[in-house]
């Protein structure tokens, strides 16, 4: 049997033991209190995680490491490793960041280190606050009527303004003495419609030239421009 073999056996085996062990790792129990901007949250110390998972890892031979270094780019990392009959496997890997400071360096070491355990045996070791995105927002109070913007007049269309001045010249005929019902029959008897909204646009343009022409009759006017 050549060595490729034999480490894979063996990676093989620790795998097997590694699942054995997670069988028997509850997650630790959450005796620290932290927070995290508003929110308060418990989670589990080092010791605690440390406690549930040594145990089942030595009664099957493993041996438990984590090592920490400082990378090239002067990023810290430090890694979950299991050693079983000469071999080693590296379950999971963390940065985090170096502090002048040894009190601050020290409390980010072991927050990797803790955090890295429980990633490596999935564990939960703190209470989830992933999904709670922050106190509720208060509605939004509505603009003061000087800060709103004003809105914007709406400019009638080409066909209204034919209408309106077509119903101008028809008040101006009708105050000089001619009918309504005269004025419909000329509707009736030329464009063959009762009313006015019923006129295509070019007949509305052409009703409106002969009632101007009518208009500057009575009135002596030139005759206004209705298009």
């Amino acid at each position: 049997m050549d060595e490729t073999q034999t480490y894979e056996g063996l990676a093989a085996e620790l795998m097997e033991l590694l699942s054995e062990a997670q069988k028997e790792m509850p997650n630790p129990k959450k005796s620290r209190e932290g927070q995290k901007g508003y929110q308060k949250y418990k989670y589990a110390t080092l010791d605690a995680v440390l406690d549930i998972v040594k145990a089942p890892l030595n009664e099957r031979g493993i041996f438990l490491s984590q090592p920490s270094g400082k990378l090239d780019d002067g990023t810290m990392r430090v890694q979950t490793v299991v050693f079983y009959k000469g071999t080693q496997m590296v379950l999971d890997t963390k940065p985090y960041e170096y502090d002048s400071d040894p009190q601050e360096f020290g409390k980010r070491e072991t927050y990797a280190r803790r955090y890295s355990l429980l990633t490596a045996f999935g564990l939960a070791g703190e209470d989830d606050t992933d999904g709670d995105t922050g106190p509720a927002k208060a509605a939004p109070k509505p603009a003061s009527k000087a800060a709103q913007p004003k809105k914007e007049q709406q400019v009638p269309d080409r066909r209204t303004r034919m209408l309106a001045k077509v119903a101008k010249y028809k008040a101006t005929l009708m105050e000089r003495g001619l009918s309504e019902d005269g004025l419909n029959a000329y509707l009736t008897a030329h464009y063959n419609v009762d009313s006015p909204d019923k006129l295509t646009d070019e007949q509305l343009i052409d009703y409106g030239k002969q009632l101007a022409k009518t208009v500057e009759e009575y009135e002596g006017k030139e005759t206004p421009n209705v298009d």
